[in-house]
Order: C-alpha cells, then sequence, then structure tokens
C-alpha cells in the first residue's frame, strides 16, 4: 500500500512518470512505531498536552484498515501516555529495526513535546511519559537516538516514512525550540529511501484542539484527513503524494491562521500512491 520513496537531501520533489509510479506493486511487510505522548509524569498539568494520544491512536486505526494498507496489529508498536516511557519507545525502536527486511517500510509518529538541554551541548529530546526536564540527559529520548535508528534503518528496510510533532503547545505556555526541528530536518540527510513531514517551521508550536476531529493536533488531524481521501484533488480516488503534502500545508496554515507550517523533507515523486480511496478507511467526522 505505502509507495517507494527516493530520499536525497532537502530540496525540491523529484517527478516521475505517473503510470509507472501509480502501477508499481509494493512487496514487503509494513512495521509502525507511533508514539503519542499528551500526560507527563514530571511535568506540571498545565504544560500537558490533550490530544497526542488521539493523534497515535487514530493513526494505528487507519493503518489497520484497507485504505492505510491493511497493516497487521502485531506490526504496530503502539505508545501513549503511561505506555510511552523512554525504555519502551528504545525497546520499540530495537524490535523493529530486527524484524523488518530489505522489502520492507517502516512508519514513525511522534506527537507530543520537544526540549532542548538549556546548558551543555544543548541536545534536542522528545520528552517521553517519565521524562524528567532536569535530566533529559537520563530520562528522555534524544534525537540522536532517533537519526541514528533512521540511519540504520535504511540501510536494511526499503523505505521509510516519518511524522514528526513535537513542538506543541500545551493549555499554558510551551515546550519548543528551534534546534528540535532542526535536529528532525536532518533525518532527511540519511542514505536510503525516506519521505518525512514535520508539522511547523522553526519556532512555531503545533495548535490542538477540539476543532480538529473532535479532538486532535491540527497536523495530525489533517494528515489523516489526507490519506484518508480528502485529499483527493482531481477526483479519481487515488492520493499521491503532491496531494498530501499540498493538502496538509495548506489547511494547516488555514486552520491556524497562518500561525503554523508543515514542511517536508526527503523527495519523493508527486505522482506517487499515498493510498486508494476506492478500499474501505475510517471515520474522521466530528
Amino acid at each position: 500500500m505505502w509507495p517507494a520513496f527516493r530520499a536525497l537531501l532537502i530540496g525540491m520533489l523529484a517527478l516521475a512518470g505517473p503510470a509507472a509510479a501509480q502501477t508499481a506493486p509494493m512487496d514487503g511487510q509494513t512495521f509502525a512505531i507511533l508514539v503519542g505522548v499528551s500526560e507527563f509524569q514530571n511535568l506540571p498539568r498545565e504544560q500537558w498536552l490533550q490530544y497526542a494520544h488521539a493523534d497515535a491512536e487514530t493513526f494505528a486505526k487507519l493503518l489497520k484498515s484497507p485504505r492505510g494498507g491493511a497493516v497487521s496489529p502485531e506490526n504496530i508498536a503502539l505508545m501513549t501516555n503511561k505506555d510511552a516511557t523512554t525504555q519502551a519507545v528504545r525497546k520499540a525502536f530495537d524490535t523493529v529495526k530486527g524484524r523488518a527486511g530489505k522489502k520492507d517500510t517502516i512508519i514513525v509518529l511522534i506527537a507530543g513535546h520537544g526540549a532542548v538541554e538549556s546548558a551543555g551541548d544543548r541536545a534536542a529530546y522528545i520528552l517521553t511519559n517519565d521524562s524528567d526536564p532536569q535530566d533529559m540527559k537520563k530520562t528522555a529520548l534524544p534525537m540522536a537516538e532517533i537519526q541514528t535508528f533512521i540511519g540504520e534503518g535504511l540501510s536494511k528496510v526499503a523505505r521509510m516514512l516519518v511524522f514528526v510533532d513535537v513542538c506543541r503547545a500545551g493549555n499554558i505556555g510551551s515546550i519548543s525550540n528551534a534546534a528540535v526541528n532542526g535536529v528532525v530536518e536532518k533525518l532527511g540527510d540519511a542514505e536510503g529511501e525516506i519521505l518525512g513531514l514535520m508539522a511547523s517551521r522553526p519556532r512555531e508550536v503545533s495548535y490542538e484542539g477540539p476543532e480538529f476531529g473532535g479532538g486532535h493536533g491540527a497536523f495530525s488531524y489533517f494528515l489523516l484527513k489526507a490519506l484518508s481521501g480528502e485529499a483527493d484533488k482531481d477526483g479519481d480516488k487515488i492520493i499521491t503524494a503532491s496531494e498530501v503534502i499540498d493538502y496538509v500545508q495548506q489547511n494547516v496554515k488555514d486552520a491556524t491562521r497562518d500561525r503554523q507550517h508543515p514542511r517536508e523533507f526527503g523527495t519523493l515523486d508527486n505522482s506517487t500512491v499515498m493510498s486508494d480511496a476506492n478500499k474501505p478507511g475510517i471515520d474522521l467526522s466530528r
């Protein structure tokens, strides 16, 4: 179901023959690591999120549907809130890396808070449920580990899809830093076939609310809608990469009144098929 992507450096989308892209068969299995953290043991409640866990849960439902590729549940590592500890996420990375092979696809979705050390080397981290902001080096998930996972994984699998929404606004204030997006963007430099979408530009936060499908992040909601068929601009029921990217970027921009702008990294064929709206999907209505 998921198409092949040609990953180079961050740049313009490459063009390819549409017929070849739309008819090329997909071999191998799909493995997914889906992390959504709304609750944090060591953060005040006003800095918790509301819907990051729902983003990951709904994405899992989409992947299990025929429209999302009918991915086997045993191939989906879904971790939310109390189950999304640093150790659990690391274990999921190791398990998928050990199982996925040359013909397979790995999907990574991370929704939650990103943070950067205030001193020292100012390394970027993902805050898991049990991370301590006062000791991120020992308790949080370094972005460097995710870089390593993707770099090593690309040498062993056919392709990777990476969706990152880690600079999210809490109820009061936000935990965000441009350095997090900078590290994420470097994932596109890995050798291999990769497609990535980030929820926002550097220095922006990512918004969430009940207005997005009853409770989602803006980015995740419009990504889900795009893959579910709403991005079908030409009405042929085939959702291409360019349709997904255009739909997500435009709708997130409009819905947030020009305050949030998703970005892509890696390059791929504009005509690559992302989903087939002729197949049953999931209900995303409010």
